[in-house]
């Protein structure tokens, strides 16, 4: 699934360049401390166990989004989580959040068949032992509509994307942006918007897929998501999962 790549038309970056900048719930973010975000897209088996352990010396929890239906196979990021996985990384207080049942393409489907595709993939953890309705949500591949940014049931508490820069001031909480942790010169890019948050006292979203020694191109090798987090503590960072951290913003 994930070697699927959305359209790259001119027509197709001038709407999703119009989707990410049009606030649908717009907010001003303001915190006493800066916070990290740790995520995990699609989480393969390697997220939910490497990935939980090194979060786990830091003394941090993250967020997994979940794709139901990508349970249990195998994909271009190795074998994708369980249900015991799921039970598992929840009780130990890691936040499990909706990433669609089917992995498609938002901004490629009607807004209608994308909540029914959440519904179906919030009664899927349901069954796999998940005890709660997910809060926040991500995008698969990062692509949403202005349509469905609009219909999002306000359970949802927010929605994440993957264009870059920082969570302070003035935000949209159905258009969150975050750091990718993969890809050529994205850790360097990764650090420097660290180093901006810690100044800025703002809220940092990391994401990756798989984490192990020889990661996939969409993954982090634990070394460095180990050294990223040991950066962000060292800077006083809070590394908390992401519906905690929104609940640290100031009223």
């Amino acid at each position: 699934m994930l070697a699927y790549a959305p359209p790259r038309t001119l027509a197709a970056k001038v709407k999703r360049r119009l989707t990410q900048w049009r606030a649908a719930r717009p907010v001003v973010l303001r915190f006493d401390e800066p916070i990290l975000s740790i995520c995990f897209d699609d989480f393969p088996r390697s997220a939910a166990h490497e990935g939980a352990a090194i979060l786990a010396r830091h003394g941090a929890r993250g967020t997994y989004y979940a794709a139901a239906d990508m349970a249990d196979k195998d994909g271009p990021c190795g074998q994708g989580f369980s249900a015991a996985d799921i039970v598992r990384l929840a009780e130990a207080g890691h936040e499990i959040g909706c990433h669609t049942f089917s992995h498609a393409d938002c901004a490629t489907r009607d807004a209608f068949d994308t909540l029914t595709d959440i519904a179906a993939n919030r009664d899927a953890l349901r069954a796999m032992g998940l005890t709660h309705a997910p809060v926040a949500l991500a995008y698969p591949y990062g692509e949403s509509t202005n349509e469905l940014k609009d219909a999002l049931p306000p359970r949802m508490r927010s929605a994440r994307g993957v264009l870059r820069g920082l969570n302070v001031g003035r935000a949209d909480l159905a258009q969150l942006r975050a750091a990718p942790l993969f890809g050529a010169g994205a850790l360097s890019a990764a650090y420097d918007a660290l180093r901006q948050a810690a100044k800025r006292t703002a809220w940092l979203i990391a994401f990756t897929h798989d984490v192990s020694d020889t990661p996939s191109a969409w993954g982090t090798s634990g070394a460095d998501l180990d050294l990223f987090l040991s950066a962000a503590r060292k800077l006083g960072f809070h590394i908390l999962p992401v519906t905690s951290a929104l609940e640290r913003a100031r009223p």
